[in-house]
C-alpha cells in the first residue's frame, strides 16, 4: 500500500477534545515519523460506542486519497487481551482494536492481519493508553514505508459486529436506524434504490410518515412536525424533519427497527 513516502493519516477516536489524549496520538505520530499528514475525521464518538466509530469510518474513508492509513482507537478493552487489527484494501489501510470497529472494510480480497510488533510499541506507565504507546507507533511505521505483512501473522477471525443487513419481504422493506446524526435525522441501512415512486408508508417506534422529499426545505410547506423520507448523502433512506431533530420529536435511537410498505394505501 505504501511507497516509502511519507503519507496521509486519519484519526477517529472517542477521546474528546478537552483532555490530552488526541494530542498525545498526534504527537507521537509526529515524532516517528516527522512530515506526515494528519486529517481529523472525528473526536466525538460517545465513549466506548464501537458502532458509531464504524458508520464514521465508513462513512468518511471513500473520500480520502487512495493509500491513505486510517487509525481508528475506540477500544473499550484496552489493556486486555484483545488484539490489534489490521486491514489492507485496495483503497487504504485500517488500523483499530479487534473489536468490530473494521467491520465494514472486511470485504472479501481484504488482507487481515493481527499486529504484533512489541519492537514498535513504547513503553508506558501502564496499559491505558494504547492509542499512544501502540496504536501511533505502528501507524508511523506504516507511514515511514513498513510493509503491511510485516505487522503480524494473517488473522482468519476478526471480530465482527453481528448488525443484521436490510433486506426485501414481499412489500415490505425492512431495516434500521444505523446513525443518528447532530441535526437528529434518522440515517437508516435500506439502499434509497430500493423505494420505487409511488405510495409508501415508513414506520419508525410507532410513528409513520408516507411524505417523499428530496431536501429538508421542501417539509417547510407541510404542517409542522411532519417528517419526511429522502435520498440521504450516503445513498440510503433517511428519515428527517426541516429545521428540528425528528430523533427527540419521537424519541428514537440507533438500532431501532424501519418498516417501509410499499405500494400503501394509508396517507399521514
Amino acid at each position: 500500500m505504501n511507497d516509502g513516502a511519507l503519507g496521509l493519516l486519519t484519526l477517529l477516536t472517542d477521546f474528546g477534545t478537552a483532555d490530552w489524549y488526541v494530542a498525545a496520538v498526534r504527537g507521537t505520530v509526529l515524532r516517528l515519523a516527522p512530515g506526515a499528514r494528519l486529517a481529523d475525521i472525528s473526536h466525538e464518538v460517545p465513549p466506548g460506542d464501537i458502532e458509531t466509530a464504524a458508520f464514521l469510518l465508513a462513512a468518511a474513508a471513500p473520500t480520502f486519497p487512495a493509500g491513505t492509513i486510517h487509525l481508528a482507537v475506540v477500544d473499550p478493552g484496552v489493556g486486555s487481551e484483545r488484539r490489534i487489527l489490521a486491514v489492507a484494501t485496495p483503497a487504504a489501510v485500517f488500523l483499530a482494536p479487534d473489536n468490530g470497529l473494521l467491520t465494514p472494510f472486511l470485504e472479501p480480497g481484504a488482507r487481515v492481519r493481527a499486529v504484533d510488533r512489541p519492537d514498535l510499541y513504547l513503553p508506558g506507565p501502564g496499559r491505558t493508553f494504547h492509542g499512544r504507546d501502540r496504536f501511533a507507533p505502528v501507524a508511523a511505521a506504516l507511514l515511514r514505508g513498513e510493509p503491511f505483512e510485516a505487522l503480524g501473522p494473517e488473522l482468519p477471525d476478526p471480530v465482527i459486529l453481528p448488525a443484521p443487513p436490510p433486506r426485501r419481504q414481499g412489500r415490505l422493506l425492512l431495516g434500521r436506524v444505523v446513525h443518528v446524526d447532530r441535526y437528529g435525522n434518522l440515517v437508516t441501512d435500506i439502499p434509497a434504490d430500493w423505494l420505487p415512486d409511488g405510495p409508501f408508508l415508513a414506520e419508525v417506534a410507532g410513528h409513520a410518515t408516507a411524505v417523499r422529499v428530496t431536501h429538508y426545505r421542501e417539509l417547510a410547506a407541510r404542517p409542522a412536525g411532519t417528517a419526511g423520507v429522502l435520498t440521504g448523502s450516503l445513498g440510503s433512506l433517511e428519515l428527517s424533519l426541516d429545521g428540528a431533530s425528528l430523533a427527540r420529536s419521537w424519541q428514537v435511537r440507533r438500532g431501532v427497527e424501519v418498516r417501509i410498505t410499499l405500494d400503501a394505501a394509508v396517507t399521514r
